[in-house]
């Protein structure tokens, strides 16, 4: 750092806008440390000294900044080291002028640092740090792996943290780690031309941005937190500088001294789609850059046969898997089941429902959900699975292949833990926060997955309008928006959504707002299949169920004409006053944002919440991963209308799908009875009694035959019939239930 003498007087005047990102580094950190405490207050036990070290901390700028997120009279010894002696002398005197006792400039090499209280100099024989950070110091450090091992050594394994921000370029497949750790992949790839261009361009300041500094980083650590973000501090729209936060924890399975080194295959297995279920992959599966792995100084290994060549049985599967994933859960609360982000994943950017359409309460009283119940569901926005929650002391299997659908869910039951009632409303009521990203740094982060904070730390402008005009779904409020305002009838729609009776409400639905939903431009954008799938949701083969008891138009009057005069918007039939109002309101919510239903999710730390487990995967891979006769109940809302039809006569398949390679022509057939291998296993999965259970656009299924053909007692629980709704939202034609006998 010898160029930085001359500049250390103005160090951080010059350096605020091109080093991004260090109060968020600070903010999570800080979060993490404060939840832990929280987590722990009534735990027995002498406490630990809380020791925070500063590794090429320069100006002392961190442990200022952190001083109005957390206080640094909080901790018992805070070190800052550095090799550039003019920049400590400016951390000496911030230090000074703000008179703290327990904070010490340690003029030192970060590959060989000792601590004052070190006998001799030598590493102690356990962790005794709570807080290391590098604030872009990583990139400058000539032997980084000496002062990752050495950090790792010293940081507590328990609760200890490490936080981590630079700058980083390179392609995806060389970020991405080779032992199957979890990895953060959103905007993760800088380019080819972007890799050369700031590798080369940085490398003139002798900061090194090679992808081996960061991947030894994530090797040797669990992550906990990890965000890659652009700075646009210059030409906005065209200069984007990478740089990247990662939060993490001592990695049990890497108990390194310090100067030691490791091969890269070290570690759990990694999972890979393969005919539609996860399988174990090789860490071999994608090429090392052998660059890197001179310049980290290991070994080269020669590539023999894949340990996982041969075919493994399916509970070797899952209990590995199992193995990997309590591995990985590094959040507060472990309701995510971590995954591997596969291709298909990449698929969804947005979620296609900012809100569930199923009316949950009706699944609670005609369904018979009751405490003791096993569930699963489909997630959607989650608020069915907190309403059965709420109501019962139930087991919850929450399943969406749509990660951001899952992101939704753990968002809601994260803040539930974090926030007061008063900014969980203004989030999920409202649909708008103006200090969300604040929010979320600073006090859901801990709670929440990495894939989970990610996400909404690169979308954290949902929130600053309107949440429940973003996804595909706010495709249908903003149609239904245009569609009023063009007829002219906006002020109606306030009017129907204030009457204090349904009577009311009907009238001005059959008077000013029935003509404006079925006059021709409106039936021909529902009936739309473009439409269906980008803004509803609804799939070609649902649509053609439904257009089986007639056209769209029949359809929009079967399930809107009879709503109106069911139940009142005003007073709590919710689901149609969000489309029309654009937010709830206290008298008119989901069960989860009532003030009682708040406080039933935090009570006693979530408990009500614990026995929820969300899958990021397909219904039929959770289901072969689940023990036989474990649930009691499988809701599958209406998915089983998605799948194409079956002729009758052709068999249920005798054994199960196949988790080994097959030729593309026997896998074309497997996917053609997908649902026959879906329906096989929740017969499986359900106890004596247990139902399946589901809803359909359409009055007859063709599907209920093949739960017939699996030996499945099926009834309808309710038609659509002599315009009669079967519940508040009324949005499908028929609810189904199939028992299992034996």
């Amino acid at each position: 750092m010898t160029e930085e003498s001359g500049q250390a007087d103005v160090y951080d005047a010059t350096r605020g806008g091109l080093l991004k990102g260090r109060d968020t580094l600070l903010q999570l950190v800080a979060g993490q440390l404060k939840s832990q405490q929280k987590a722990k207050r009534h735990s027995v036990g002498s406490r630990k000294p809380k020791v925070w070290l500063d590794i090429g901390g320069g100006t002392g700028w961190n442990i200022e900044a952190m001083d109005d997120i957390m206080p640094v009279s909080g901790f018992d010894a805070i070190y800052l080291i550095d090799l550039c002696e003019p920049l400590l002398e400016v951390a000496r005197k911030r230090f000074a002028r703000k008179g703290w006792k327990n904070v010490h400039c340690l003029h030192q090499d970060a590959s060989k640092f000792t601590l004052p209280e070190w006998p001799n100099g030598k590493l102690p024989g356990s962790g005794q740090i709570s807080l290391i950070t590098m604030s872009y110091s990583l990139s400058m450090i000539p032997s980084f792996q000496e002062t990752i091992n050495r950090a790792q050594h010293v940081l507590d394994p328990e609760d200890g943290i490490i936080g981590v921000i630079d700058f980083y370029a390179g392609r995806e497949c060389e970020l991405t780690p080779k032992d199957g750790k979890a990895v953060n992949s959103l905007d993760l790839d800088t380019g080819l031309f972007g890799s050369w261009f700031w590798t080369t361009w940085f490398s003139f300041d002798h900061v090194n941005l090679r992808p081996s500094r960061r991947n030894y980083l994530q090797q040797r650590f669990e992550m906990v937190k990890c965000i890659n973000g652009r700075n646009r501090f210059i030409l906005p729209s065209f200069v984007k500088i990478p740089y990247y936060i990662y939060l993490g924890k001592s990695d049990s399975s890497r108990g390194l001294l310090a100067g030691t080194t490791s091969s890269l295959n070290d570690g759990p297995e990694s999972f890979r789609i393969v005919n539609g279920l996860l399988t174990p992959e090789s860490p071999f599966s994608s090429a090392i850059n052998k660059k890197d792995l001179s310049e980290m100084m290991l070994p080269d290994m020669s590539i023999g046969e894949s340990a996982w060549s041969s075919m493994i049985t399916h509970e070797e599967e899952v209990g590995s898997l199992a193995k990997r994933r309590a591995s990985l859960n590094t959040s507060l609360h472990q309701w995510r089941l971590p995954y591997s982000e596969q291709r298909i994943h990449q698929q969804f950017r947005t979620h296609i429902y900012g809100w569930t359409w199923e009316d949950p309460q009706c699944d609670i009283d005609r369904l018979d959900i009751k405490d003791g119940d096993s569930l699963l569901c489909i997630t959607s926005a989650g608020d069915n699975v907190l309403h059965y929650a709420i109501k019962a002391d139930v087991e919850v299997h929450s399943v969406d292949m749509n990660p951001c659908q899952g992101h939704i869910l753990e968002l809601k039951l994260a803040a539930a833990q974090a926030l007061e009632y008063h900014d969980f409303w203004q989030l999920f009521g409202e649909g708008k926060h103006s200090r969300f990203e604040k929010l979320l740094d600073n006090k859901i982060a801990p709670h929440l997955s990495p894939q989970a904070y990610a996400y909404w730390k690169a979308n954290v402008d949902q929130f600053s309008s309107n949440f429940f005009l973003r996804g595909y779904s706010g495709w249908a409020i903003r149609l239904a928006r245009v569609a009023f305002a063009l007829a002219g009838v906006s002020k109606d729609v306030k009017k129907m959504i204030s009457c204090d009776t349904t009577a009311e409400q009907d009238a001005i639905w059959k008077r000013k707002l029935r003509p404006i939903m079925l006059n021709p431009v409106m039936k021909l954008i529902l009936g739309s299949g473009f439409f269906c799938w980008n803004a509803l949701g609804v799939p070609r083969n649902q649509l053609n169920c439904l257009l089986q008891d007639g056209d769209i138009a029949d359809f929009i009057s079967a399930t809107l004409d009879p709503v109106p005069g069911l139940a009142n918007m005003k007073n709590g039939a919710y689901h149609y006053l969000l489309c029309l109002n654009g937010k709830y309101t206290r008298a008119s919510c989901p069960l989860y944002l009532t003030p009682e239903g708040f406080a039933a999710l935090k009570a006693r730390n979530g408990q009500k919440t614990a026995k929820i487990k969300m899958h990021t995967d397909t219904i039929l891979n959770v289901l072969y991963s689940l023990e036989s006769e474990s649930l009691t109940k499988i809701i599958v809302m209406d998915s089983l209308d998605w799948f194409d039809p079956i002729p009758e006569s052709q068999p249920l398949p005798k054994t199960r799908r196949p988790t080994e390679a097959v030729s593309p022509e026997v896998e074309l057939e497997h996917l053609r009875s997908e649902l026959d291998y879906e329906i096989l296993e929740m017969k499986r999965v359900l106890k004596v009694g247990g139902h399946g259970i589901w809803r359909s656009a359409g009055k007859a299924p063709w599907y209920v035959k093949r739960f017939e053909k699996a030996g499945f007692k099926v009834q309808s629980v309710d038609i659509r019939e002599d315009g009669q709704a079967i519940d508040r939202v009324n949005m499908y034609a028929s609810l189904w239930r199939a028992e299992k006998l034996a």
